[in-house]
């Protein structure tokens, strides 16, 4: 969710700005290099380095790197983004390419916007595939919108809307900015004269700081993401305090309660603060609301929830999720041989893919394809390679992405679920169990990109444990 964050856009219609022309007026911006420092619970925990560089023919080069490092579990993660885009004289995108990597997984992306279309190719895995989005506007990506706002001003009461795509989740997005006035402001223990602009992507929000200058000098993104303008060297400078923060342990929730064999049960009640739980039956067959707002969660799903809805999109091959790969229709074949139903031969499916994938803490946004391969990772592995695997099969399929309780906290967490009949059963590769315990509330559902939508939960959350029981009657 962090890597998504640092290049997602906002999605909303709230009237505004639509021309960036509006605040560029005819502004020639010159070469630029931007350093800052990314900061997570008060430590430093990467870098990003911007530069922009006016072209010959009117438009700009946009090249952004960006570093990140914390622990999983105790294990050292490293991610890398690269980015460089290509715009006109207003911003707007006409290609880029770029690569994210962590130190087990890669995906190399490039896009082309031209004749009211947006061509992209994603290669993970060593394969490529294709998607062409229909885009009959101007595009932007959220590294635009920086150097936007040093071309012009965003006064209080203004608004700039964007239509955006971000290349990570593979997902359109509108980038919508709200502006401010410029007074004094107090950052990291000092006074500041700075316009502060707000930033929104559906439920979330960030604050930019911009000085008189048109310069960004700091941003408080959503999850306690803080970027700092530094120079070159402070923002390069790492020290070991970065293994301190600890990803899955800093965003765990601590809930009023406990259950005393987690991976036993069949049946829990929860109440839930801080998320709009309207929405979780929808995402989960096995979740009901009760008239106290209070949620059920069962290990077999209900087939009176509405969970049950089928959408052909869960039996494609998507980005990341290459069920049409060979390997792949290989693999699931020789995974269920000897299964006598659809829910036994998805059982024996979750059984597989948890021998087959060695455990191991992961940061990336792998591809199920490069899973085959590498064999190793955590939960978005092992629920990225049973969801291609399923869809090979002719099964749909889609991951549940949530909270799951373990060693006294409810940790962030995914898991597959796939369609059999009418009703979304819900497995366990990760945990080397058939079907998903009881013990986890789904927050959301669809593949990995989907994640961001849960990014509203994070440090907001907070859920108290009614009761559990060991079997589901």
């Amino acid at each position: 969710m962090l890597t998504v964050l640092l290049c997602e856009g906002a999605r909303s219609r709230d009237g505004g700005m639509k021309a960036p022309e509006e605040l560029l007026r005819a502004t020639r911006l010159p070469p630029e290099t931007v350093w800052m420092g990314i900061y997570l619970a008060g430590q430093k925990i990467g870098f990003i380095q911007s530069e922009l560089e006016p072209l010959p023919e009117g438009g700009y080069e946009i090249s952004e790197i960006s570093r990140m490092q914390a622990a999983m579990l105790g294990v050292m993660q490293r991610m890398r983004l690269q980015m460089t885009a290509v715009t006109d004289s207003a911003l707007a995108l006409v290609s880029f390419d770029g690569e994210f990597a962590t130190e087990q997984y890669s995906a190399i992306f490039k896009g082309r916007h031209y004749q009211r279309i947006l061509k992209i190719e994603l290669t993970t895995g060593g394969r490529t595939t294709e998607k062409v989005f229909p885009a009959p506007e101007p595009l932007y990506l959220s590294q635009a919108v920086k150097p936007l706002l040093q071309g012009g001003r965003l006064h209080s009461g203004d608004s700039l809307i964007l239509s955006g795509f971000d290349p990570i989740s593979l997902q359109m997005q509108d980038l919508v900015v709200v502006g401010a006035d410029n007074q004094t402001h107090l950052l990291f223990g000092q006074e500041v004269r700075a316009r502060k602009l707000i930033t929104r992507m559906e439920n979330l929000e960030s604050v930019l700081y911009v000085d008189d200058h048109g310069e960004v000098i700091a941003e408080f993104g959503p999850m306690g993401l803080v970027m700092r303008r530094e120079s070159a060297e402070t923002a390069l400078a790492m020290s070991d305090e970065t293994a301190a923060v600890d990803f899955l342990n800093l965003y765990a929730v601590k809930p009023q309660g406990a259950f005393n064999s987690p991976r036993q049960c069949k049946l829990a009640a929860y109440k839930i603060r801080g998320f709009d739980v309207s929405v979780l039956p929808e995402v989960s067959g096995r979740q009901c609301l009760q008239e106290d707002s209070s949620l059920i969660v069962v290990y077999i799903p209900n087939p009176e929830v509405s969970a049950s809805k089928f959408d052909s999109l869960w039996l494609n091959p998507a980005p990341l999720i290459e069920s049409n790969a060979p390997e792949i229709i290989r693999a699931a074949q020789d995974a269920v041989k000897g299964g006598k139903t659809r829910l036994d031969s998805l059982g024996l499916l979750s059984e597989w893919v948890f021998k087959t994938v060695n455990k191991k803490p992961s940061a990336g946004l792998p591809s199920a394809l490069a899973v085959l391969q590498q064999k190793e990772g955590d939960c978005n592995e092992h629920s990225a390679l049973f969801t291609a695997l399923a869809r090979s099969l002719g099964i749909p399929a889609r991951i549940q992405m949530g909270l799951v309780y373990q060693n006294d906290r409810f940790y962030y967490h995914a898991w597959p679920t796939a369609r059999v009949d009418s009703q979304w059963f819900e497995f366990e590769p990760t945990f080397g169990q058939r079907l998903a315990d009881a013990a986890r509330i789904a927050l959301t559902t669809g593949d990995l990109s989907a994640a961001i939508k849960i990014a509203p939960a994070v440090g907001n959350i907070e859920i108290e444990i009614l009761a559990e029981k060991a079997n589901d009657k």
